[in-house]
């Protein structure tokens, strides 16, 4: 898995340590757990075939991540969050990618919209063969180069970085509290053409409204609690 800006694994020390957060971080991101799931050290010992430090090791970055918490005498969980810490979250994140297509609207050239219809494209035609009651790990991954290409368009490495530290844990607030995309790509892919077609007239305002709601109405930005 690639690593994005602020990755914990970046403090890791040792090659097994790092080997072992990238595949539980894998696991988080794409709804292999649920919150508050208990995460074995024996048994990760165990699939790894490592000895308890560089699990722990992991373990530690996963928790600076916010992903797990580490109770002492009790064991290792899926961290958990309640639905006000949620949505406050989703709506300090709404803003913030709202604020990167704002600028990407000022910035963009014509390549960069040409790239941009390519990918949004990519994800429609991607909708037309997915089963819509599933994720798929190409949609979350071609949902990532969308954001990543509005990013680049505003122009700042600083701001960029930020903002991309949020998204694992959006991603993961999704996968383990809100059951996924699953039977919301039509609702996404929608969202990303009205982000498109607000950059491309280069009316940042709009661009930045678009992209606000297209964050906020992700699972969970709203309250959809799953069940």
């Amino acid at each position: 898995m690639s690593r994005q800006p602020g990755s914990r694994a970046a403090v890791i020390g040792g090659r097994l340590a790092t080997s072992v957060y990238d595949d539980l971080k894998h696991r988080l991101l794409n709804g292999e757990h649920a919150a508050g799931d208990p995460l074995v050290v024996a048994q990760i010992c165990a699939e790894f075939g490592v000895s308890k430090q560089p699990v722990m090791e992991a373990m530690r970055a996963l928790a600076a991540d916010r992903m797990v918490e580490i109770q002492p005498q009790v064991g290792v969980r899926v961290r958990r969050f309640d639905d006000e810490e949620i949505q406050a979250f989703f709506w300090m994140f709404s803003r913030c990618e709202g604020a990167m297509a704002h600028r990407a609207a000022l910035l963009r050239t014509e390549a960069e919209i040409d790239r941009l219809e390519v990918l949004c494209e990519r994800l429609e035609r991607l909708e037309a063969t997915m089963p819509a009651d599933e994720d798929s790990l190409a949609y979350l991954s071609g949902n990532r180069e969308v954001h990543a290409l509005v990013h680049a368009m505003a122009r700042s490495t600083l701001a960029a970085e930020i903002s991309t530290d949020l998204w694992d844990l959006s991603d993961f607030l999704i996968a383990t509290h809100g059951g996924g995309f699953a039977g919301r790509v039509s609702e996404r892919n929608h969202g990303h053409r009205e982000v498109l077609d607000a950059i491309r007239d280069q009316d940042a305002e709009a661009a930045e409204r678009a992209m606000a709601a297209h964050v906020y109405a992700s699972p969970l930005g709203r309250g959809d609690r799953a069940a």
